[in-house]
């Protein structure tokens, strides 16, 4: 099948579309009050206008990204945004996008339009515009890792292929195509890109680490003590004493029996006391991760045919974007 024939619905579609915005742009549906006199402010351009009314197949794309005001903070913040083993032997267009973090735009946008001779002048136009503004956002990262990786993708495949990753904060991508096919003998194609990055402020920091130490010390004593008192020495003879013998005081014979006795004393002595201690301390040991970002591509667009785009940022406020505009006259198309 011709592509004159696959697309012809989509132009028609483009024309009545075109059609109703020239309907829109030539009169003013608000009349207004007091005078009688409708709001006649200008206005911006129009589809047709953009495109040339007169075309007989238009494509375009018309993107904008804005960011505005964002504040963002991150502290051992770790973000990761992988594409792996994706969009692999594929035929046609395909768009893929793939972010971590805060803040972050893309966009896969495509348009197609074809026109043969019979289809008014038979000229083809095809605008792609592109436009990313990002003002007045800030970052703060503590020991913050960003990661963005591509491996294994797109290979193999034809046709058009936009893929889009990112790790970060207020990163935007895009990829834009527009094509225009006509049988005619005009082809027009344009394409435009705008990017804007104001007032971005971004702080990075690592964060001190501390490392767990156990301290031991040793103690040692040495004193001496003096002591002095009174004893008491029972007497456990019972009364018996000597040869003789009693229940009392009055014993037979020997001594006479015996009674308890009262002592002093003195005491001097010396004494020793050792023994170990331990306590725990933190103390600073470098930083922690400082703010790391990696970007990574690996095996990707192998043997790939056809037009593909493919943006990997990792970090804060990157800008990236694949245009692609392309209009065919008759020699190439029929």
């Amino acid at each position: 099948m011709k592509p004159t024939m696959a697309l012809k619905p989509l132009v028609f579609a483009l024309a009545a579309v075109m059609a109703i915005a020239a309907q829109a742009g030539g009169r003013d549906d608000d009349h207004g009050h007091g005078n009688g006199h409708g709001n006649h402010e200008p206005k911006g351009p129009t589809l047709e206008q953009l495109l040339q009314i007169g075309a007989g197949a238009g494509a375009a794309v018309l993107d904008t990204q804005n960011s505005d005001g964002n504040l963002v903070g991150n502290q051992g913040t770790k973000n990761d945004a992988s594409v792996r083993d994706s969009a692999n032997g594929t035929n046609g267009n395909v768009g893929m996008n793939n972010t971590a973090g805060d803040g972050n735009q893309q966009d896969n946008a495509a348009a197609l339009a074809t026109a043969d001779e019979s289809f008014i002048f038979g000229s083809a136009v095809s605008v792609s515009s592109a436009t990313q503004v990002n003002n007045n956002n800030a970052v703060a990262n503590y020991s913050t890792t960003n990661n963005a990786n591509l491996n294994n993708v797109g290979n193999g495949g034809s046709g058009n292929i936009g893929v889009n990753n990112s790790a970060g904060n207020f990163n935007q991508q895009k990829n834009n195509l527009a094509i225009a096919v006509s049988g005619g003998r005009v082809a027009n194609a344009a394409a435009a890109a705008n990017q804007s990055s104001t007032g971005l402020t971004v702080s990075n920091y690592g964060t001190q680490t501390y490392k767990k130490d156990t301290l031991t010390g040793t103690v040692a004593a040495v004193g001496v003590f003096g002591a002095v008192g009174e004893a008491t020495i029972k007497d456990d003879d019972h009364g018996h004493g000597g040869g003789g013998y009693g229940n009392n005081d009055r014993g037979h014979g020997g001594s006479g029996g015996g009674k308890d006795q009262k002592a002093t004393f003195e005491a001097v002595g010396v004494f020793g006391l050792a023994g170990v201690t331990t306590q725990q301390v933190m103390t600073p040991d470098g930083w922690k991760n400082p703010v790391t970002n990696n970007a990574s591509i690996s095996n990707v667009g192998n043997n790939f045919s056809g037009n593909a785009g493919y943006n990997n940022a990792a970090g804060v406020g990157n800008q990236q974007s694949n245009s692609l505009s392309i209009a065919a006259g008759c020699k190439a198309c029929m």
